[in-house]
């Protein structure tokens, strides 16, 4: 459901909580921008793309703990504005209980905007996006806008049934945001040292590892190898950004792939071992274990009751 939090994008998600969480997700579509509130029950990790025909904010609303972006190669908190240009890429850790609102605007939209409220942005920024603290005079202006939006969004959605009320709401939306990424233009985070920059460049080798091999057995000896680093220093590594050692994040990379597929699947006999064992599962009890405490239900639940989607 979370790959969907920002409309247009291409997101793939990954748990990293040991047990299910209710999320929650809204949108707010109006005459040419798209509002979407997204608050995430379990901890996740996220990569994929933004939407390729729009500019992109994402302002941190809640946060518990610290969450990292390999985006911006920085650790970040409730209170952080995110910008992306069109088809940026976006790589990042949320915890349990983080929320955000995400402001897509069109490309053109967002120029002629820019052009009014902040025509000196730094081509930096537009070229490859930022990542900011946003001011406090702006983050007010931000939260009182937004907190009556999302109520009205979860409560009374019928309220923007009139074209002009969604206009004057889209007008005050994006004059926020600009205002939000004017005053963290003069606080962005700054390029990382050398050190983050080398370990995040091993954990990008060792995760694209366990992606090539994730339908093969994988023992940390050879993560190890792989990436030019003893076993101690790999498992620190994933602690250290995902709060999981690398089998662990394997195993849960598994477990998404294989509910993926009982969702797009039609049930047959045996379906749900051919699945298991194609993803290498081998043991077929700690598989069903492993999936309901991850997911909160069965595999074969799974296969009954989510609608086919093809």
């Amino acid at each position: 459901m979370l790959a969907s939090a920002i409309r247009g994008a291409d997101f793939r998600v990954c748990q990293l909580s040991a047990r299910p969480a209710p999320s929650w997700l809204a949108r707010l579509a109006l005459p040419r921008v798209v509002l979407d509130f997204a608050c995430f029950g379990p901890a996740v990790t996220f990569s994929g793309a933004m939407p390729r025909d729009c500019f992109t904010f994402v302002y941190i609303v809640a946060c518990p703990n610290a969450a990292h972006s390999f985006t911006f190669a920085t650790d970040y908190t409730d209170g952080y504005l995110g910008f992306f240009p069109p088809g940026a890429s976006f790589d990042g850790t949320a915890p349990a209980g983080y929320a955000n609102a995400n402001l897509t605007v069109p490309r053109a939209m967002f120029n002629a905007a820019l052009a009014l409220h902040y025509p000196e942005i730094p081509d930096m920024v537009l070229r490859r996006g930022a990542a900011m603290r946003v001011g406090p005079v702006e983050q007010q202006r931000l939260r009182a806008l937004l907190d009556p939006l999302k109520h009205l969004v979860k409560t009374e959605a019928t309220s923007f049934d009139n074209e002009g009320v969604r206009r004057t709401v889209e007008r005050e939306l994006i004059a926020a945001f600009l205002s939000a990424l004017r005053s963290g233009c003069d606080s962005l985070v700054p390029l990382p040292a050398q050190r983050v920059a080398r370990r995040q460049h091993q954990l990008h080798k060792a995760r694209d590892y366990l992606t090539e091999h994730l339908r093969e057995p994988v023992y940390l000896d050879d993560l190890s190898r792989a990436v030019g680093l003893c076993p101690r220093a790999v498992e620190s590594l994933f602690h250290d950004f995902y709060g999981v050692s690398p089998i662990k994040l394997l195993r849960h990379q598994r477990l998404h792939n294989a509910r993926r597929a009982l969702q797009r699947a039609t049930p047959e006999t045996g379906l749900v071992k051919r699945i298991a064992l194609e993803l290498g599962f081998l043991h077929l009890g700690h598989f069903a274990g492993d999936y309901r405490r991850f997911f909160g239900e069965s595999p074969s639940e799974t296969l009954v009751e989510m609608p086919r989607t093809r």
